[in-house]
């Protein structure tokens, strides 16, 4: 296992909290100032951001890497978060499971959606994330160019036969479940869908008259066995497939995430939303990125991806040390049993499983990056998965939030939806005021009655009453 380097961005030259394991154990803290942490709390109180991503989840070379690229880049903290995470899945695969307990085995796989409108920088930040992916990929395929002219070259002889070479890879653009199965077949430890506009995977299931890729996607994100059949060949089987999904989508597109039974099948509550604060717009700069705080990236990707299956060519499964196990179990225990809406049930559970995929990473991470152990997923990594947990939880209602919204809005008639952008937004009006907006003339005659726009003020899904006649627009 490669060793990180020593180094960091200037800022943080000076002092620098430990990379030993008394960094994420519970212990005394050191008195020392640390910067990074200076820098969480900057960040925290300069950027605008209700739910911030909890950065400290990471051990603090990765969280270097955090602050370099969002301070020379400009990238959102979340969006950079969210790509380290989805990024560090794909490189793991299933050369690891928890066994939460007898036949309870968790994967690490992760379904990533990037929210943002145009300019936000969604791509380029995960770009950033999964170039140490895309460096390994390169080199594979140069491997599998020369083993191809090997191969070809070995069918004009009648000796040295040599078996025909696959493409070893980590990522796949084609989501189709045929493409995906059949690449899967040659790359045993995982895929990871990798996408610029998820909303194009969405358009895409049902492109085949109701095909049942939506059922084979949550089906791949359980990670159980599944067969595909083929037309033009014979039938493949995944005993123990590994998909993750990674991309991006914009605000006004997200009611499509939630049509076609998305909502209520539990699909979209699989989905990890990152869903920051509007961004402020990037400004270019010749601001150069720490090649040290880089290369220890890298070195980290890399120790995941050189990450090894067991001696029998299968996944290592580690347990949930005793002391984490109960605490876990009791963070869940209390969890609220009773919930408004039958959604915020659903996302709950989701959530909850994906904690332990979260502590999968992060012990793996602190594996990777501070030899911490990968026997065991320790109390650490589990406290780390509920802060993500927190963070998801949030995003995921304001998810849903948006796409009720975004869904009435639509139902509303042109007229409603035309009288409704007229009215003030932003800051209350007096019934007299949208009356005025409301039936001014068109073609000599009032849009709507007066007694009709009273009426459509009682809509508590469009108007909120702040006092006597005085209304404010929700959306």
């Amino acid at each position: 296992m490669e060793a990180i380097k020593n180094g960091a961005p200037n800022i943080l030259r000076n002092i620098r909290g430990s990379n030993s394991l008394d960094n994420y154990k519970d212990k005394k803290k050191d008195p020392t100032i640390d910067l990074l942490d200076l820098e969480r709390d900057f960040t925290a109180l300069t950027v605008r951001n209700e739910n911030p991503f909890p950065i400290e989840v990471f051990p603090k070379t990765s969280q270097e890497v955090l602050f370099e690229a969002h301070d020379k880049y400009q990238f959102s903290i979340d969006y950079l978060g969210a790509g380290f995470l989805s990024a560090m899945s794909a490189s793991i695969g299933v050369t690891y499971k928890v066994e939460v307990k007898k036949g309870w085995l968790e994967k690490c796989n992760l379904f990533m959606v990037i929210v943002g409108r145009p300019g936000d920088a969604k791509s380029h930040a995960l770009e950033f994330c999964f170039k140490p992916i895309h460096i390994r990929e390169n080199e594979l395929f140069y491997k599998y160019e020369r083993d191809l002219k090997d191969y070809e070259d070995s069918l004009e002889s009648e000796q040295n036969k040599v078996s025909k070479p696959f493409l070893e890879r980590f990522l796949i653009n084609d989501a189709t479940p045929e493409a995906l199965v059949k690449a899967h077949s040659n790359n045993k430890r995982g895929l990871c869908i990798y996408m610029d506009e998820l909303h194009g995977w969405i358009k895409n299931f049902n492109r085949y008259n109701n095909s049942g890729e939506e059922q084979t996607y949550l089906t791949f994100w359980s990670g159980k066995g599944i067969t595909v059949d083929r037309v033009s060949s014979k039938s493949i089987r995944l005993e123990d497939p590994f998909i993750g999904v990674v991309g991006s989508t914009q605000i006004s597109v997200l009611k499509e995430f939630a049509k076609g039974g998305r909502s209520e099948n539990g699909f979209l509550d699989r989905l990890l939303f990152v869903f920051p604060e509007l961004q402020k717009n990037l400004k270019w700069n010749t601001n150069k990125v720490n090649e040290i705080v880089l290369q220890n990236y890298f070195t980290t990707i890399s120790n995941l991806i050189d990450l090894q299956f067991d001696e029998n060519n299968e996944s290592h499964i580690i347990p949930i040390e005793e002391e984490a196990k109960k605490y876990l179990f009791h963070w869940q225990n209390s969890r609220p049993e009773n919930h408004l809406f039958e959604y915020e049930r659903s996302i709950e559970v989701k959530l909850q499983q994906y904690v332990i995929r979260f502590a999968l990473i992060i012990q793996l991470l602190f594996h990777a990056s501070e030899n911490a152990t990968d026997r065991e997923v320790q109390l650490f990594a589990i406290k780390r998965g509920i802060k993500l947990f927190d963070y998801f939880y949030f995003n995921a209602i304001k998810v849903r939030d948006e796409t009720i919204k975004k869904n009435y809005y639509e139902s509303l008639s042109e007229l409603q939806k035309t009288i409704l952008d007229d009215l003030p937004t932003n800051k209350s009006f007096a019934t007299a005021e949208g009356i005025k907006i409301a039936c001014k003339k068109l073609n000599g005659k009032p849009r709507v009655s007066e007694r009709q726009f009273k009426t459509y003020l009682k809509d508590r899904k469009l108007f909120k009453k702040v006092a006597h006649g005085i209304y404010e627009k929700l959306l």
